[in-house]
């Protein structure tokens, strides 16, 4: 019993290796027939093009090379191309216009041999848009015909290009920038070989505005430039600039606009000519010095005093300079002006409540002091018969100092009070001098110094200080002094003469020009 059961059991092993034989060997066929057919229709593309295949246009896909060509061969006869340009309407060309012919050449069998047929699966749904450069070919006295006529090249109709630029000063707004203008002008010869390689393409629609291209003249300068954005953006920083004087009109940019030049490399100029031209009205509104001043005289009459050197005046360098560092960092600000001279007041008469006046008609000096009366005296003053005379004028003290020494040619006197304020003509004590005022300064006055008793010019040198203003003037009408009485060489106080008694003799005085101008003098303290 034990050997019948062991033989079904052997046999049940070799059907189930049979069974496995007959298995795999199907199995090696199913490959052996799929292989062939893989390779079956990838030999199907080393004649023919993938599919989803286009040339030049042309739908390529499961043709041969003869069978595009056919295709290529037949578009040619109703082939037309769109020309698209800049500032013109479309305009066609035919291929018959410029003799547009098919070449034969490997072209496609090139790009037939670049397939990788065994591939073929993977290619399937991919497109390939292929182009090629050879296929077709054009006349060339019928493609320069035709193509010469495009209004897109017609060389009268071209408008250049315009740069993008700032725009001119507008009130209210300032400066923008006015936009770059394309204009339509275009390279000719270039524009004529893009022309010809599109149409040996089969290429329908042509765009010589494309801008890769780069066929038409450009501007120079767009709007994005950074250096024009930084000159309009300097140009607007100084004209918001506000300036204000008490005396003058705002400046604003309504002025500074003027003065202003945007630079290439985004800076901006301001010009020397129009800062110099504005401070010449602020120094016509400020300056004092030289204008006439009227004084109520302490005698009465109102006089107008013309010349000399007191008053207001305007440093003119100084403010443009500050002008000008107030216009580029945009600011607002309310100024007065740089001074290289300086008045007492800013009112009707500049010279304010404080001063010396000085009567040559009279021969006496009143010092005024906060608007009252604080000293007077007789003096003596310049020379008439030698043409000496003291000049009229309005006068800041130049300085003041004790112990000079008036020195000239042929004299050296020493004084203990010396204030000068017209070049070397000044006040000073004259010990040497026995009276004061009346007509001794007619042929025995000095040369051009005003002569005060020492005790005066004493009293003078305590109140006064440099800047002084010093009010010389003639009345045309003789007018008593407001207190008549002698004043001596040996007085103290503050007394006149009503008669004086005319000196007759003047030992040794200070040096100035005949014309009472400024002197030569040494002064020694």
């Amino acid at each position: 019993m034990s050997e019948n059961k062991e033989q079904p059991r052997k046999r049940g092993k070799k059907e189930k290796k049979r069974r496995s034989k007959v298995a795999l060997g199907v199995i090696v066929a199913g490959v052996v027939v799929m292989v062939g057919a893989y390779t079956v229709k990838a030999n199907t593309y080393r004649t023919r093009f993938f599919p989803h295949t286009v040339i030049n246009g042309i739908d390529a896909s499961e043709k041969t090379v003869d069978e595009v060509r056919q295709v290529m061969s037949k578009q040619i006869d109703d082939f037309e191309s769109t020309i698209k340009s800049r500032g013109n309407n479309d305009e066609i060309i035919k291929g018959s216009d410029v003799g547009l012919a098919f070449v034969k050449d490997n072209s496609l069998e090139d790009l037939l041999n670049e397939q990788n047929s065994m591939a073929w699966i993977a290619e399937m749904n991919g497109k390939k848009d292929l182009k090629i450069q050879s296929s077709f070919t054009v006349d060339p006295d019928k493609f320069e015909n035709t193509v010469s006529k495009l209004k897109a090249l017609d060389e009268s109709k071209f408008e250049k290009p315009v740069d993008a630029k700032i725009s001119d000063f507008v009130q209210g707004s300032g400066y923008s920038i006015i936009p770059e203008t394309e204009g339509n002008t275009i390279d000719i010869a270039k524009a004529k070989e893009y022309i010809k390689s599109q149409l040996i393409t089969l290429n329908n629609e042509i765009n010589l505005d494309y801008e890769d291209n780069d066929l038409y003249e450009k501007p120079a300068k767009m709007s994005d430039d950074p250096t024009l954005n930084a000159a309009l953006k300097n140009l607007n920083k100084y004209i918001s600039a506000r300036i204000s004087y008490d005396k003058l009109n705002v400046l604003n940019g309504d002025t500074i606009h003027n003065w202003l030049t945007a630079n290439s490399d985004g800076s901006v100029s301001i010009s020397d000519d129009g800062i110099a031209s504005f401070v010449k009205k602020v120094s016509s509104a400020y300056n004092t010095v030289g204008k006439p001043k009227t004084l109520k005289t302490s005698y009465g009459p109102t006089v107008t005093i013309t010349g000399g050197s007191y008053g207001w005046k305007v440093d003119t360098e100084k403010e443009k300079a500050a002008i000008r560092s107030l216009i580029e960092a945009g600011e607002t600000a309310k100024r007065e002006p740089e001074y290289s001279r300086k008045a007492a007041s800013h009112g009707e008469n500049d010279y304010g409540n404080s001063y010396v006046e000085v009567n040559l008609t009279a021969q006496h000096m009143i010092l005024i002091k906060n608007g009252s009366k604080v000293l007077e005296s007789d003096f003596v003053s310049g020379n008439v018969s030698k043409n000496w005379t003291t000049p009229p004028g309005a006068f800041p003290l130049t300085y003041r100092t004790r112990n000079a020494t008036l020195k000239g040619e042929g004299y050296s006197t020493p004084v203990n009070y010396w204030m000068p304020f017209n070049g070397g003509i000044g006040f000073h004590d004259a010990p040497w001098r026995s009276a004061f005022g009346g007509q001794i300064y007619k042929t025995s006055g000095s040369h051009g110094c005003v002569n005060l008793p020492p005790a005066v010019a004493k009293q003078l040198y305590e109140y006064v200080d440099a800047g002084f203003p010093v009010l010389c003037y003639n009345l045309t009408e003789a007018a008593p002094a407001p207190a008549p009485a002698e004043t001596s060489a040996a007085s103290t106080g503050e007394t006149t003469a009503s008669n004086p008694t005319e000196e007759t003799v003047e030992p040794i005085s200070e040096n100035v020009s005949p014309q009472g101008g400024k002197t030569a003098v040494e002064i020694e303290q």
